[in-house]
């Protein structure tokens, strides 16, 4: 039977996998710096962004209370992080100076690209599920930022060897210029941004004062 995971982190620099149902713990590991941000990887694996600007992959599996790998940008806290949900291998960080890395794990330590995503902390960043080209971001800054990756379908060349489509967030000119990005909220809203889901277009977030916005996709 397949059990289900949750993982946690926090200031203490403790990582906890532990099932949904009983909370029993599978696995631990106790890191020297804050965790600011965990999600599942691949089933058996945990990413895990730091303080200290890494991000982390724990094999499960292996019981070690070490990283299985580790990947460096510099030293600017990870805030966010999201998985692509058709190529695993995407990843996406947000960052508390607002700027956001693409990583493409198969390749490499250092991210492969950095883009400046707004002017304060990022405190969330998400892939939308149904439509993966689509990236969201909420920041301190009051912005709840659609990012359409397909506009850069027109940007490098987009087909694998095997003349597979590969993401538009493969390409090496990314750039935050040569993508549409649609601000949800309007330029009226200047609290705060915390956190936010998507279902089908839609947007629910929350932020500062209780405030909570549902809002629709506007990419077309």
């Amino acid at each position: 039977a397949v059990v289900s995971t949750q993982s946690t982190g926090g200031e203490e620099g403790h990582l906890k996998v532990h099932t949904v149902q009983g909370g029993r713990m599978l696995y631990s590991a106790r890191s020297g710096m804050c965790l600011n941000a965990c999600t599942h990887y691949l089933g058996h694996s945990v990413l895990v962004g730091s303080s200290a600007g890494q991000l982390h992959c724990y094999d499960t599996r292996e019981g070690s209370p070490t990283p299985a790998s580790t990947m460096s940008s510099d030293l600017v806290s990870i805030l966010g992080i999201t998985v692509h949900s058709t190529q695993p291998t995407i990843v996406a960080n947000s960052r508390a100076d607002g700027s956001i890395l693409i990583w493409d794990l198969r390749n490499g330590t250092f991210p492969l690209a950095t883009f400046a995503g707004h002017a304060s902390a990022i405190w969330e960043v998400k892939f939308e599920s149904d439509k993966a080209d689509n990236l969201y971001t909420a920041s301190e800054d009051g912005q709840l930022l659609l990012w359409n990756g397909a506009a850069l379908s027109g940007v490098g060349g987009l087909l694998g060897g095997g003349g597979g489509k590969v993401s538009p967030w493969l390409t090496p000119e990314i750039s935050h210029k040569k993508m549409d990005v649609f601000n949800l909220l309007g330029s009226d809203n200047k609290l705060p941004v915390n956190s936010f889901d998507i279902c089908k277009g839609r947007v629910v977030c929350g932020g500062e004062r209780q405030t909570l916005f549902c809002v629709d996709s506007c990419e077309e």
